[in-house]
């Protein structure tokens, strides 16, 4: 039986300058949709699991085009909301060699900023399903937004489902105060945390002289989740980066070696590690801990060779690619 995974988030419309170039330069840009939620709904998909992306669009053909994306990827939209008449927006200069990539952001006031949970149709949104994934990004968008995330995570805390966060600060969308007093709000509900060091001390309380390791097991204290996975990035250039994937679970703690690559497009990474660590552990139901991170950083390291936000390969290719990772030529 397929699981169904219900992820909660704002897709956004992306422009991106072509030829590494950057927005005051630009006559024209490369248009795709994505957002982190979205982009976890779509891997899960590809992986073959019933995926449903809640949200809201506004009831346009930019929002139509947005579903239509989701739609063609086999995720489940019928329970995004069409009203309003923004869409986010942003935009991405894509860095190279030592100048890094830029986001800029225009989703102030966009549709999913107004969404409220009497729109929405709770009990149905997670009938049938066994897991719920959120990021702290949707937590930046409104009052609006946060006090719907919490009627949703309610339900699903009713329900049995098994609840994911990923962290995601972005100190371009609020600050960490405001950050902190959002994220302690909802931390009783979480499963799973997607997180580092820096989160366990800036948005939980977790002592700063505890470092590494011992502050994520902090977290694990402080919150009563199960687990908390991570990856650590090594940026050699824009377009040459190595990561390192861990786990803490209780007085566990696992840690892969690196994996050194070239990226063609980094916006996405982190969303198709989580992708690969909730397929992971709903495949092993929770009992390989070394073979659901191997996974996860595979679905990473591939997603950083494909363009667009999101990950577009199968539960084979990256099966194949830990098991070929030296080939040139898989044949």
């Amino acid at each position: 039986m397929k699981h169904k995974i219900v992820t909660f988030g704002e897709i956004m419309l992306r422009l991106t300058p072509p030829n590494y170039g950057i927005i005051e330069d630009a006559h024209d840009f490369m248009a795709t949709y994505g957002g982190t939620e979205a982009n976890v709904a779509i891997s899960l998909a590809q992986f073959g699991h019933h995926t449903s992306f809640v949200s809201k669009l506004p009831d346009n053909q930019l929002g139509e085009a947005a579903v239509k994306f989701l739609n063609a990827q086999k995720v489940d939209t019928s329970s995004v909301v069409m009203q309003g008449d923004n869409i986010g927006i942003y935009f991405l200069e894509t860095g190279f060699g030592i100048r890094p990539s830029k986001v800029l952001y225009n989703r102030k006031f966009s549709s999913m900023t107004t969404l409220h949970a009497d729109e929405l149709k709770l009990d149905e949104i997670f009938e049938n399903a066994t897991w719920f994934h959120f990021s702290g990004i949707t937590l930046s968008l409104s009052n609006d937004v946060r006090q719907t995330l919490k009627k949703l995570l309610e339900k699903a805390k009713s329900k049995g489902v098994f609840i994911s966060f990923d962290c995601n600060y972005r100190k371009t969308l609020w600050t960490i105060d405001a950050a902190k007093k959002a994220y302690s709000e909802i931390a009783q509900y979480i499963d799973l945390f997607f997180a580092t060091p820096f989160d366990a001390h800036n948005f939980f309380g977790v002592d700063e002289k505890l470092q590494g390791v011992d502050a994520l097991k902090s977290l694990l204290d402080k919150t009563q989740a199960t687990y908390v996975f991570g990856y650590q990035r090594s940026v050699y250039q824009a377009n040459e980066n190595a990561l390192k994937a861990y786990v803490v679970k209780k007085d566990q703690f696992i840690e892969t070696k690196p994996i050194r690559f070239q990226i063609y497009d980094r916006i996405g990474g982190g969303d198709a590690f989580a992708a690969g660590i909730i397929h992971s552990l709903i495949r092993t139901n929770h009992s390989d801990l070394n073979k659901t991170l191997t996974f996860g950083l595979a679905t990473s390291v591939l997603k950083h060779t494909l363009w667009g936000d999101s990950f577009k390969l199968s539960e084979l290719d990256v099966l194949n690619f830990i098991k070929n990772q030296n080939k040139e030529v898989v044949r």
